[in-house]
């Protein structure tokens, strides 16, 4: 598969994202919503018996999550950083 046709993938289902959540849901996620957001789509990455569309199919979100993680100039706060100032 080539570059484009992936960058492309990646930008239509970061369209699907915006669409379904918003950028003031996005807004609203601290470091720790997206890795654990990401590690729920690495999770189902793995299958038993194994399935390379469904692999796919999961590493392609948890990419565009990257994306949209990298998209926020700032992050809600963690709790505990609150508590530490």
């Amino acid at each position: 598969m080539s570059r484009n046709t992936i960058f492309t993938a990646i930008e239509l289902e970061r369209q699907y994202q915006d669409k379904k959540w918003g950028s003031v849901f996005d807004s609203k996620n601290t470091p720790n919503d997206w890795v654990a957001y990401m590690t729920k789509y690495l999770g189902q990455a793995v299958t038993l018996p194994w399935d390379d569309v469904q692999f796919r199919a999961q590493i392609l979100k948890v990419v565009t999550l990257g994306v949209a993680a990298l998209e926020q100039e700032f992050y809600a706060p963690r709790h505990y950083d609150e508590i530490s100032k």
